[in-house]
């Protein structure tokens, strides 16, 4: 019975813990998630050092961030990897020798459904693809604004926008990205490092 009680009693603390959207000294509880993406993935993705890798480097298309972006109307951010113009659609190259097997997989959920802590963790449908980690802070590097994608693009909420035009300027964007397998990142997804841009709302 005080076995019991005692698994009871971690397994609460376990899951209050995982609640709290909280990785290491990034708060992700205010994040926006896009598409179907989960923040098992986002929380995997900030669980990593991001690598510096020419060929994940990211352009912004628009808006031109060298001119200050008007405060009555929220931009829309598209984005682009750099290496995009130089592949050719197909396959990721890679992803298949990291793609589990059938009965990985089956063993993968049965793992899943008997730990007591991973039903916390059970928000969804796993995420596989890449997805992009957008964070907004200001002068003050203080965080305003996150966004998980998978989109290259994205155009913060009017309320939103209306709080980066309050805040003190200049203002930067970084964007860091990934592939996932069931919410994991194979060895060679990432994260990388897109890079940080910086823009004022007037």
């Amino acid at each position: 019975m005080a076995g019991a009680l005692l698994l009871m009693a971690v397994t609460a603390c376990s899951s209050d813990a995982d609640h709290d959207h909280s990785t290491g000294a990034v708060d992700i509880s205010n994040a926006i998630y896009v598409g179907g993406v989960t923040d098992e993935a986002l929380e995997r993705l900030l669980d990593v050092t991001p690598k510096d890798d020419a060929r994940q480097a990211i352009v912004v298309d628009s808006p031109d961030l060298s001119e200050p972006l008007p405060a009555d109307i929220a931009a829309t951010f598209e984005f682009h990897l750099a290496s995009q113009a130089m592949r050719t659609p197909g396959p990721r190259k890679g992803a298949a020798r990291h793609r589990a097997s059938h009965w990985q997989r089956a063993w993968h959920e049965v793992v899943r459904g008997l730990s007591p802590v991973s039903v916390a963790h059970a928000h969804g449908t796993p995420y596989n693809g890449t997805a992009y980690y957008l964070v907004v802070t200001d002068a003050d590097a203080q965080t305003l604004l996150q966004v998980f994608t998978p989109q290259t693009s994205y155009q913060p909420e009017a309320d939103a926008w209306h709080r980066l035009a309050d805040a003190k300027q200049p203002l930067k964007l970084g964007i860091t990205s990934a592939f996932f397998e069931d919410n994991d990142i194979p060895a060679d997804g990432g994260p990388f490092v897109g890079g940080t841009f910086e823009f004022r709302i007037e």
